[in-house]
């Protein structure tokens, strides 16, 4: 994956956690009452003019998700459905057969029936960024970490040992920063405060500048501040 492709990646990843922040900016009352991110009813920012398929029908439905079909909404807007599907509002129910319809249009096939939001939330927006090559898991980098620490502590003089314990350190943080168990909000910062101690031992590791310099890209492209 080029880092262009990495980078989209990281946003997608992001975005429903850092939304949850947004969320509370423009009109807190409603993703309080619905327990939803901002993404969940908006394309942007959280205004009335930036509202999606999903607010668009909660505004007409009285501020009630009430009979809401995430599937079918989406492909009557004509777009795909929207990210932060799950968990459901707070307001959902399930929309209700038509009986007005005859009976040969209600009973579909199954593999024609719309599938519930629920499910179609199973598969996420967006897909993991793709580890670099050689990319450790985080236990094994964490074994090297302190191998590297230990090693550096025993002779803090020596330029190569402490240059050692940088790069391990940077392994330690891209390894978290790739980890696919670890939720974004958790990850991210972690990796970014490893890659700065990996800076402080050594300012030229190219690990540490490449991957540090993408986080805090993403951060402030996103409007939001970089963690400390």
């Amino acid at each position: 994956m080029n880092k262009k492709h990495c980078l989209a990646a990281i946003v997608g990843s992001l975005a429903g956690v850092l939304g949850t922040a947004g969320a509370a900016n423009a009109l807190p009352k409603y993703a309080q009452t619905e327990g939803k991110t901002c993404v969940y009813c908006h394309t942007g920012a959280t205004n009335s003019n930036t509202i999606n398929y999903r607010g668009k029908f909660y505004k007409q439905n009285k501020y009630t998700f009430a009979g809401f079909d995430d599937a079918a909404e989406a492909k009557k807007a004509g777009v795909e459905v929207g990210p932060d599907a799950a968990p459901l509002p707070k307001s959902y129910s399930a929309p209700k057969a038509d009986d007005t319809k005859p009976a040969e249009e209600t009973a579909k096939p199954a593999e024609e029936t719309v599938k519930p939001a629920g499910e179609a939330a199973a598969k996420p927006p967006m897909a993991q960024p793709k580890p670099p090559k050689g990319t450790l898991p985080v236990a094994q980098a964490t074994l090297k970490f302190k191998a590297a620490e230990k090693a550096h502590l025993a002779a803090p003089r020596n330029a190569a040992r402490k240059k050692a314990f940088a790069a391990a350190v940077a392994q330690l943080g891209r390894a978290t920063m790739y980890a696919p168990d670890l939720r974004p909000m958790e990850k991210y910062p972690q990796a970014l405060r490893l890659y700065r101690q990996a800076l402080s031992l050594d300012p030229k590791n190219s690990v540490a500048l490449a991957d540090k310099k993408m986080i805090e890209g993403v951060y402030k492209s996103m409007g939001r501040p970089v963690p400390k």
